[in-house]
């Protein structure tokens, strides 16, 4: 039986058990997985899964069924109906849950599913890492070289009682490099990677290289003073910041008053200079989706304009509490996330930004860890430089950054018109006015 039709039916049967509501996510995947440490295999992974989420609702409560495996769908969807509706009656009403999205129509989004990355062997995934060690060691000899390959391809439906009933294929491929170069008691380290949904959208063969290169900038890393000064964010750092911005802007954590946005919906409380879109329809977007978990239509979103809070994330859920439109940004797990985040770019290049610099940290890679709930920030800093005169001038080590999320939004002085590119991101230079930081 088709996935779609065995969702389709699944749910019939659940509403006919007694369900007000009911949907049905299946899968059914192949995954391939590497890793190589020096030339040498330290594990291979191949598998393939079949998944199923059922959930029921009866009277505002819920019952939830999830099995995964390779039999999972084996079981009929008379007695999945049967389990997920026993659980429901059995749960406490909710009294905020409203209702399961309604089906719209929409065409898909185009280049989520790539043949030629569903039929990639393991084979094929230990000569990527494989070549990925060459390249390292052809900056060193003596790199230490650590190379993963993850490879996905699948297709899941959608299903549920009010009209929603999509399927569709998708396919993923990730290849990222670790390299660690001693000079006597000396380390540097970097790691770098490449991600698409398409074999065509990545360049694999440049990570190991470039992981190496980046690790023997970090030799010679010094301490830097303890004291209040200005942070660029290079494009990894920079991203990493915007998605933890816009995964903040998750609706569920603001309706339990466990964010440190609660409240704060509509107020300015960042920088002009800060405004963050999300765009699912971004064609071969890694993040990319007409539809979310729950087969509700994605909206585009602006999280934030010009440094205020503009938009929250909804699922069926929450948007229901809230009486508010839902954006689509479900997740398998229940949960809210956000899909391709995008800031918009400012008027100079990175290199004008660090030239204008007299006395900067500049972050290359690495996020900076703010508490969900207080906003407070305090991280390591492992992947540092400083920057003298609008030069880099030397490695950091052993550094930490501290601050709070309000102060860094305030404090976003430039974002880069130049940008490095994946797949649905846009990875710029930011520069934050001051932030704590802690060294020698």
């Amino acid at each position: 039986m088709e996935l779609l039709d065995f969702a389709r039916e699944t749910v019939d049967e659940t509403c006919k058990a007694g369900a007000d509501f009911a949907d049905v996510y299946a899968g059914r995947g192949r995954h391939v997985s590497v890793e190589v440490e020096n030339g040498s295999i330290r594990s291979t992974d191949v598998g393939r899964t079949d998944s199923l989420t059922l959930r029921a609702f009866v009277g505002g409560g819920r019952g939830k069924l999830s099995i995964s495996g390779l039999q999972a769908l084996d079981t009929s969807p008379s007695e999945l109906a049967r389990q997920a509706v026993e659980m429901a009656r059995a749960a406490d009403r909710d009294p905020d849950f409203r209702s399961l999205p309604h089906f719209q129509e929409h065409q898909e989004v185009e280049g989520l599913y790539d043949e030629k990355v569903e039929n990639l062997s393991p084979a094929d995934a230990v000569q990527i890492a494989g070549r990925a060690v060459d390249e390292a060691r052809a900056v060193d000899p003596q790199a230490i070289v650590m190379a993963e390959v993850s490879i996905s391809a699948g297709i899941g439906a959608i299903a549920n009682s009010l009209g929603v009933a999509i399927q569709r294929p998708s396919s993923s491929i990730e290849h990222g490099v670790f390299a660690v170069i001693r000079r006597g008691d000396d380390t540097g380290a970097f790691y770098d990677f490449d991600a698409g949904r398409n074999l065509d959208d990545v360049d694999l063969a440049p990570v190991g290289r470039s992981a190496a290169e980046g690790a023997l900038t970090f030799l010679g890393a010094r301490r830097i003073e303890t004291r209040p000064m200005p942070v660029i964010l290079g494009p990894l750092s920079s991203y990493s910041l915007m998605k933890t911005l816009a995964a903040a802007a998750n609706a569920e954590s603001i309706q339990r008053r466990r964010s440190y946005l609660v409240g704060r919906l509509g107020d300015k409380i960042g920088s002009s200079n800060l405004t963050i879109r999300d765009d699912a329809f971004v064609p071969r977007g890694l993040s990319s989706g007409a539809y979310d978990a729950e087969g509700a239509l994605r909206r585009r979103v602006a999280i934030w304009e010009e440094g205020r809070f503009a938009a929250m994330l909804h699922n069926s859920y929450t948007a229901g509490k809230a009486d508010a439109e839902n954006s689509g940004h479900a997740t398998r797990s229940g949960g809210i996330a956000p899909t391709n985040v995008f800031i918009e770019l400012g008027k100079k290049t990175a290199a004008e930004i660090i030239s204008d610099i007299d006395e900067a940290l500049y972050i290359n890679l690495g996020s900076l860890s703010i508490h969900p709930t207080s906003g407070d920030i305090s991280t390591s800093v492992d992947f540092g430089y400083k920057i003298e005169k609008g030069r880099f001038a030397y490695p950091v080590a052993n550094a930490m950054l501290a601050g709070h999320v309000f102060d860094l939004l305030a404090g976003i002085e430039a974002v880069s018109s130049d940008y490095r590119s994946e797949p649905g991101a846009v990875m710029p230079t930011i520069l934050i006015s001051s932030l704590d930081i802690a060294g020698s």
